[in-house]
Parts: C-alpha cells; sequence; structure tokens
C-alpha cells in the first residue's frame, strides 16, 4: 500500500453492533413499560407509591440486571466479531507495515467480510435469545414477575433479536462494502470466493418485509392475545382498556418506523447503489469511454451482473484496440467486415492481383547514411505507399525491409481486383515523384521502386502456429507476382504486369506508355508474356 493512512479500520464494526443493541434494548423497554398488562401497571404504581430512598434503591437494582443483561448479550457477539475478523485485522496489520500478507490469510480474510454478516446475524438472534429468556424464567421463578409478562417479554426478545439482527446484518454489509471490500476486491468478482454465503435480491426483499411489517403485527397480536387471556373484564373498562391498546399501538408504530425505515434504506441502497454504477459505465461506454469500470462491491445478482458488465466493457476495449490496429493495414470496410466474421477465414479459393514493390539500391543507400535519417525517409515512403494501396481497397500484407507485398481481391472479394491494383500502382509512382522533388532540396538521394503485378487464383486462408496465424495467400499466382517485381531490375522498369492483369483491365489509355514482351521468369519453364514501363517512360500523371 502506498498510502497507509487511508486504509480503514474495523472500530465501525463494533459500533454497529453497540449502536443495534443499545436501540434494540430502548425498544424494549419502551414497548414493555406501554403494554397495559398487570405487571407493568402493578409496577408503575410500585415505583410511585416508594420514597426517594427507596426509589434510588429500586432503580439501582434494576440498572444492575439491566446492564448484566446487556453484558450477557453482548459479550458472546462481540468475542465473536473479533474472533472472525482477526484474519482481516492482520492484513490491515501487514498493509500498515507495507508488507504482503500471506497467500492463506489473505484469502480468509477475504471469505470472512463476505461472511460477516452471516456469522453475525445469527449470533445476535441467539444472544437476544437465550440471555433475556434465561433471565425471565429466573424471575419467573422467584416469583418476581408472572407467566404472563415473563412469555410476552421473552417472545418480544427474539422478535427484537431478529430485527437487531436485521440492522446489524444490512449494516455491516453496508459498512464493509464501503470500507473493505474495494481494498480486498480491487477486481470485483466476489462471488468467484470459494466458501461463501450469499443473499440474493428476492431473499433480501422478502427479508425486509417479513422484519418490517410481519414482525410488528405478530407483536401487536401477540399482546392482544396476552391480554385477552389476562385481563379480567370486570375490573377493568372498556375504556381504559382501549386507551391502553392505542397508546401501546402507538408506541410499536411509531418505533418499528423508525428500525424498518433504516432497514429500508440501506436494504434499498444496498441494490439501488451498485445498480446506478452499472447504468453510470453502461452510460459512459453508450458514450464512447470504454475506460468506464462497474464498482464491484456484492456477490449477489448485481454483483454479477456488475462483473459481467465490466467483462463486456473490457471486451469491447479489446475489440476497439484490435480494430485501430488492424485498421492500421487494411480499410475501415474490409476491418468491419472481417471482425464482424463475414469473412471466413479457414481457407477458400479467391480470385486475386497481387503486387510486389522493392526500392532500388536502398540497401547500399543506407549503408552510407545516418540509420534514423533512413527509419525516417523509409517510413514516409512507406506512409504513402500505404494510402495509395488502401485508396485501392487494397490490403498490405508486410513491408518485406524496404518492399511491400500487398492483394487486391482479398479477404473482401472485388471484380476490379485487377484495375484497383493497376491504380494503387501508378499511384504509388506519382507519390514517389512527389516524395523525391520533396527529398531534393535536402540531399536526399532520389528513390526508385520496382512494382509487379499479377492476377489469378490463390488460397486465402489464416493459417500460422497453435500460437500465432496469419491471414496468408498461397499459390503461384503469389511466386509470379514476386517474379516480376525481381525482373523489374532486369528491364530497368517502374512496374511490370502480367497478360493476365492487362486482359482484366477496364481503363487501358496508360497501358499506352507500356511495352510488351515474351520472357523468361525465373523458376518457370515457358516464357511470361507481361507488360513492363521503362524507368524513362512515366505514366500519364505523374
Amino acid at each position: 500500500m502506498d498510502h497507509t493512512s487511508d486504509l480503514p479500520g474495523l472500530s465501525g464494526f463494533y459500533l454497529i453492533g453497540l449502536l443495534a443493541a443499545a436501540a434494540g434494548l430502548i425498544i424494549i423497554f419502551l414497548i414493555n413499560t406501554a403494554t397495559p398488562l398487570e405487571y407493568v401497571i402493578s409496577r408503575i404504581q410500585f415505583v410511585h407509591q416508594l420514597s426517594s430512598t427507596e426509589w434510588a434503591r429500586y432503580i439501582g437494582f434494576r440498572l444492575s440486571v439491566f446492564c448484566l443483561t446487556i453484558t450477557a448479550s453482548l459479550l458472546p457477539f462481540l468475542l465473536v466479531l473479533h474472533r472472525v475478523l482477526a484474519p482481516v485485522d492482520a492484513c490491515l496489520a501487514h498493509f500498515k507495515a507495507g508488507l504482503t500478507p500471506g497467500p492463506d490469510t489473505f484469502s480468509l480474510a477475504r471469505r470472512r467480510i463476505i461472511n460477516l454478516p452471516f456469522i453475525m446475524g445469527p449470533v445476535v438472534v441467539i444472544s437476544w435469545t437465550l440471555a433475556p429468556i434465561l433471565l425471565l424464567l429466573l424471575s419467573h421463578h422467584l416469583g418476581r414477575i408472572d407467566s404472563a409478562a415473563a412469555i410476552t417479554f421473552a417472545l418480544r426478545s427474539l422478535m427484537m433479536g431478529v430485527v437487531s439482527a436485521a440492522v446489524i446484518f444490512f449494516g455491516m454489509e453496508s459498512h464493509a462494502r464501503r470500507t473493505l471490500v474495494p481494498l480486498f476486491f480491487p477486481q470485483g468478482e466476489l462471488y468467484r470466493t470459494p466458501k461463501t454465503a450469499r443473499l440474493p435480491i428476492y431473499s433480501r426483499i422478502r427479508a425486509f418485509y417479513r422484519i418490517g411489517s410481519l414482525l410488528p403485527l405478530a407483536n401487536v397480536v401477540l399482546t392482544l392475545f396476552i391480554l385477552y387471556w389476562q385481563v379480567n373484564p370486570d375490573t377493568v373498562d372498556a375504556k381504559t382498556y382501549g386507551q391502553g391498546v392505542l397508546i401501546f399501538s402507538l408506541v410499536v408504530f411509531l418505533l418499528f418506523l423508525l428500525a424498518s425505515g433504516y432497514i429500508s434504506r440501506v436494504v434499498a441502497k444496498s441494490i439501488s447503489t451498485p445498480m446506478a454504477d452499472i447504468m453510470t459505465a453502461l452510460k459512459a461506454v453508450r458514450d464512447g469511454n470504454l475506460d468506464a469500470r462497474v464498482k464491484v462491491i456484492s456477490n449477489d445478482e448485481v454483483g454479477i451482473l456488475g462483473a459481467a458488465t465490466n467483462t463486456m466493457i473490457k471486451s469491447l476495449k479489446e475489440k476497439q484496440v484490435m480494430r485501430e490496429a488492424f485498421g492500421r493495414h487494411v480499410t475501415p470496410d474490409i476491418r468491419d467486415e472481417i471482425i464482424a466474421g463475414n469473412i471466413p477465414l479457414d481457407g477458400e479459393y479467391k480470385d486475386v492481383t497481387v503486387l510486389f514493390s522493392d526500392l532500388r539500391d536502398f540497401t547500399a543507400m543506407s549503408e552510407t547514411a545516418d540509420p534514423k535519417d533512413m527509419v525516417r525517409c523509409l517510413n514516409r515512403y512507406f506512409t504513402e505507399m500505404d494510402q495509395a494501396v488502401q485508396a485501392q481497397g487494397g490490403l498490405i500484407f508486410q513491408f518485406l525491409g524496404d518492399g511491400i507485398y500487398a492483394v487486391f481481391g482479398a479477404p473482401v472479394p472485388c471484380s476490379d481486383h485487377a484495375q484497383r491494383a493497376f491504380d494503387a500502382a501508378l499511384e504509388m509512382n506519382r507519390r514517389l515523384e512527389r516524395l523525391n522533388r520533396e527529398f531534393g532540396p535536402h540531399n536526399q538521394p532520389p528513390l526508385a521502386q520496382g512494382i509487379g503485378l499479377h492476377s489469378g487464383r490463390v488460397v486465402a486462408a489464416n493459417m500460422g502456429s497453435a500460437h500465432r496465424r496469419s491471414y496468408l495467400l498461397v499459390g503461384d499466382t503469389v511466386n509470379l507476382a514476386s517474379r516480376l517485381q525481381e525482373l523489374t531490375k532486369q528491364l530497368d522498369a517502374r512496374m511490370i504486369l502480367s497478360r493476365e492483369t492487362a486482359q482484366q483491365l477496364t481503363h487501358r489509355a496508360p497501358l499506352d506508355d507500356f511495352q510488351s514482351d515474351d520472357l523468361r521468369v525465373r523458376g518457370r519453364q515457358s516464357p511470361t508474356a507481361i507488360h513492363y514501363l521503362p524507368r524513362q517512360a512515366s505514366p500519364a500523371g505523374v
């Protein structure tokens, strides 16, 4: 870690537990006090009859019992919480010291962070159930509380334990997502962590409904049942009875409104916040920003959706990079056809025109020139030639030292591939003439090139090893085009094209400057009919 001062602490988890316990005890006290049970009424009347000394002694005893109950309820919770957070605390200590925790400790800490709410929730329910129930049973056994009040208070303690467990569950989950998850899960994908629990959105919403709606109703029904069982109609008039029930109902309504309001806010944010983050990332992608990422903080469906969104954006980014890189070699329409999968790359016959070009005497020239000047010169030359080829829809396979290997009619087929290749070759010569005029004032020796063109059938396929493949052409058409380019040296020609290429030209006027001959080409038994442009001649437009 570069900024140890920014590391989160664990005190927030302890604080959430203490506040939930305190709030739960206050709610139980208020509900119990507002319940019109005979025990509650008699206790209130009893306190009003006490003197100041007796009142202080009575309150002191009650506070002692209250503190004992809190201690009995909170001690197991705090011990378990400390135990669960131990590996997390160990990792944070390593981070603060600038060290890397061991893989086992770090893996365990990641699991504990996800499982923390699922561990502490049941612990809270058990603590809120056992300690108060044991205390109430003891009080009933000693005759300090009647059975109706003991049953009522015990069941309310259980209900309040469920509410408190929900507050702690969602509170700790929310706190962990804000503080620990970004640190321990920088790449997201929490759902890939093994041995972790998960609360689906459906179960999350149902849990909130039961806690926020069913528990208050169950509390009211329980109280009414106990009152029906306990109250004597001969001693309590209807108005007093109704007033007591009304006050109790209002207290239950207000207290559970506050508790369920907090839980509903946390539950809603646990769903809406990551969904909003996903929507923000998708809007950024829609606007062309492929650097956007979703902050994945959960392992439920929303977390899986966020991780999938990041994977999708990453894939789009890689495709964009590939499109940009591939677009440097082919025209956009060819690039898009290949990426879209509309062009088979597993091997097919194609009728194409192959172009080879090579600079004359460039190797000897580079031996006496500054290497950096030669690189700049070559890059400028290749840029101009590349633009000439791409303008006619050609694909440059390779820059071969100071030469070029290109094809017209593959991978996207076109019927006028010969004419396109011929026009591209003419434009390459024109651009070279302009380059030489530009280089002249800088004492740069003039460049000369030879171009060979041949049309025929080839096999086009994506070929190579298991680890690296290239789109290649195989066939005699490629070999003959290369031989014609070599023949330009013997004839001192700018360009040579085979009769097969010349016969497919639709605009043959530039051929007026070309000469025809039948020459023997290296590697072939019979003479080859060619058209060539001597270096002294100049095609129209140069």
